[in-house]
């Protein structure tokens, strides 16, 4: 099979990580730093005894091959004129690597990488280079197990430096920088068919059902809860959401580019309200409008498949045959990428409802500290306690379950697999995962593995909410697509990425040395969800405007229920948070919106965080008109570009202001995309490289063919090589 390359590109220039990421049926690896000439189409020309004219050159019916000899004579039937003309020699596997240092001072220089399991000297399994009539030192080696793997070479025995020929980097751990090689990165080992749905290409949506939309015009509400007026501000009561506003608003959401749909939890909840976790210091009173206290009735599954009585849908929300209405709409949803639109329910495993008819019932299936009373979380800092973490109780009326025993857990695991299924979900956000024994998950999987056959994209995605901003051990222990989690809201990445974006002192280049050490750190079959702005924290545009400087910031009293956060009025949070958007649209992971953030709304804490959306245009800034807009374009190119979910990232220049990257590996399936991004408050000039480009924020009309390109200030630039 012949290599087809573009014109366009002229001579294109392979690095070592770039080739080590090659096709397994037909990449040729070279040498890094060495050229193609522009051959227009077949790279693998057939070769044959052609004698050359006096002057050295080729017969015109002749190819020029890349060493300058002359090839054979392919007429237009395509036979082959030659003598002799010896076979295509078959492709070196994807997995063997060359590499190539040049220092002429060197005395020995010695590889060592993570799949060697970092040898220090050659005795001890360094790989030795050879030094060549050029003065350059090459090793050729094939690299096992394949994937993301890590690599130095060791100068004169004693100076381990990253490799200057490849730009692609990841933090050691000691201040400074190894190598990557993404290694059989091409199409056939990790793109896979482009054209079909792969939960990589996903684009996921938050929507809190009773904050969304309102079908009927109607709301009831709960006694005793804090009312408000939830279009503006804070309110602790039901707002009037519901199923049927949801459902209506799908066509929105699929025209946003929106590929999956989380929604809140949906069963039926706590009839009566709630104190605060703390009610020293938040004296308001709430109702369960978001989900989170689920209060099931006595339900037996002696039939998993029939459980009595049947679990019931949250009425304030809407019934079962809604329900069912939204999760068909949204698989029928003709979007840009042209799978529907994928659906995950919340599901609350921690606890019930303390006036709920199971905890009536069962009341041994729930933890208790001395004297039969629950231990409290908060008052009692057993957040990472390691036997009351998964045992602690968020509220006095929120019962946790004891999942050591084995009657709880299974009636649990049961109850999720019976909404799974009954309403053919494509997957579950698994709340406060951090809070329950990884018992409860493996099972849970393991059930799933089992009856969920043939889902969407090649699995049920599993992602789990551990929130932990700095401890990226806590999120991975609990990561396993096979027996545990896909994935997890990547907190770090969250608080990373504000700081790199939003705040002055803050860079791309420091955030880009990051990521190239976060991209694999969960494993190479994780997926990781990236985030912006959530629920349980201050609204992300309040972070962008710089109202908020920590970008670490919760919920509290103080600004859950603050008048202090108002929509920002001029362009620059917009544009920020417009980049932050960016940059999770087009890298690996799957990226969640939180609902409103399209449009930049504002709010503080829980439960300001929590306004309703805004439907009607005349009410928003031309700002905010823009940021959705540009969300919208950028939905879009990730549906329609799968390589910037599934393939590998090379930076190719950042600086504390900009940032550029391409996005590669899937071959001519998918065409590698280059991002450029400008945060600073006035324009960067950065260097792009040479190329015939379609402008992706511009529905793919022709770009300049790069160079020195100068980025407006807080922009973005995506681009396709044609």
């Amino acid at each position: 099979m012949t290599h087809q390359l573009p014109r366009s590109l002229g001579a294109l220039v392979l690095s070592a990580a770039v080739a080590a990421g090659c096709a397994a049926d037909n990449d040729r690896l070279l040498d890094a730093g060495a050229s193609l000439p522009d051959i227009g189409a077949d790279f693998d020309i057939p070769r044959g005894p052609v004698t050359s004219a006096p002057d050295g050159s080729c017969p015109a019916d002749a190819a020029t091959l890349p060493d300058g000899a002359c090839g054979a004579t392919v007429l237009a039937d395509g036979a082959v004129v030659g003598v002799d003309v010896p076979p295509t020699p078959p492709p070196p596997p994807c997995n063997e690597v060359q590499l190539r240092y040049v220092d002429e001072r060197a005395t020995s220089v010695w590889l060592s990488g993570s799949w060697l399991r970092w040898p220090a000297t050659a005795a001890a399994g360094a790989l030795p280079l050879a030094r060549g009539a050029d003065g350059a030192w090459t090793v050729t080696t094939r690299v096992e197990p394949r994937g993301r793997q890590e690599y130095k070479f060791i100068i004169d025995g004693t100076r381990w430096i990253a490799d200057p020929m490849n730009p692609e980097r990841s933090p050691d751990g000691a201040g400074g920088q190894n190598s990557v090689l993404n290694v059989c990165g091409g199409a056939a080992a990790t793109c896979g068919d482009v054209t079909a749905f792969d939960w990589r290409d996903a684009f996921m949506y938050f929507a809190l059902t009773d904050r969304f939309a309102d079908g009927d015009g109607r709301r009831t509400i709960v006694p005793g809860a804090t009312d408000g007026d939830a279009a503006r501000g804070a309110s602790g009561q039901y707002a009037g959401g519901d199923l049927p506003g949801l459902t209506a608003r799908v066509p929105y959401l699929a025209d946003l580019g929106v590929t999956a749909l989380w929604l809140s939890a949906p069963y039926r909840s706590r009839e009566t309200a709630g104190a605060a976790i703390d009610p020293s210091v938040d004296p308001h009173v709430y109702s369960s409008y978001h989900g989170y206290w689920p209060s099931p009735a006595d339900i037996s599954y002696a039939d998993p498949l029939r459980p009595s009585p049947t679990p019931q849908v949250e009425a304030r929300l809407g019934t079962d045959a809604d329900l069912r209405a939204l999760v068909a709409a949204a698989h029928g949803a003709d979007g840009p990428g042209g799978h529907g639109v994928r659906v995950l329910f919340d599901y609350v495993m921690k606890h019930v409802d303390d006036e709920s008819g199971l905890y009536r019932a069962h009341r041994d299936w729930f933890a208790r500290g001395a004297g039969g009373a629950f231990r409290l979380c908060g008052p009692d800092n057993l957040w990472d306690d390691p036997v009351w973490g998964t045992r602690c109780a968020f509220t006095s009326y929120l019962a946790p379950f004891d999942f050591e025993q084995d009657a709880a857990r299974a009636w649990s695991v049961n109850d999720a697999l019976w909404w799974a299924r009954t309403y053919q979900v494509d997957g579950l956000r698994l709340d406060a995962i951090k809070h329950v024994p990884l018992r409860w998950l493996t099972d849970l999987r393991a059930r799933l593995n089992r009856d969920v056959t043939a889902p969407a994209g090649g699995r049920f995605y599993l992602v789990g909410e551990t929130f932990n901003y700095d401890d990226r051990g806590a999120l991975r222990s609990a990561v396993n697509p096979s027996t545990m989690l896909d994935g997890q809201f990547d907190f770090p990445f969250k608080a990373r990425l504000c700081e790199a974006l939003f705040t002055p002192a803050g860079g791309l280049d420091r955030f880009a040395d990051w990521l190239s050490g976060n991209d694999a750190f969960y494993g190479a079959t994780a997926l990781m969800s990236t985030f912006i702005g959530n629920h349980d924290i201050p609204r992300a545009i309040h972070f962008a405007s710089r109202q908020i400087a920590d970008c670490r910031a919760g919920s509290s009293a103080s600004n859950g229920w603050s008048t202090d956060f108002r929509q920002p009025a001029d362009a620059p949070p917009y544009e920020r948070l417009g980049l932050a958007f960016a940059v999770m649209l087009t890298n690996p992971g799957v990226p969640l919106m939180y609902y409103g953030d399209e449009v930049g709304l504002a709010g503080g804490g829980d439960p300001d965080n929590r306004r309703m959306m805004p439907w009607s245009d005349a009410a928003l800034n031309a700002h905010q008109l823009a940021l959705r807009s540009l969300v919208r374009r950028l939905g879009r190119v990730r549906a329609s570009n799968p390589v910037l979910g599934r393939g590998s990232r090379t930076t190719l220049s950042s600086t504390q202001d900009t940032w550029v990257y391409r996005m590669g590996g899937c071959g001519m399936a998918a065409r590698d995309v280059v991002v450029a991004i400008n945060r600073a408050d006035a324009p960067r000039a950065v260097d792009i490289p040479a190329a015939s480009y379609e402008d992706l924020l511009r529905d793919g009309t022709p770009a300049d063919p790069g160079g020195r390109v100068e980025l407006p200030p807080r922009s973005v630039r995506v681009l396709r090589v044609r």
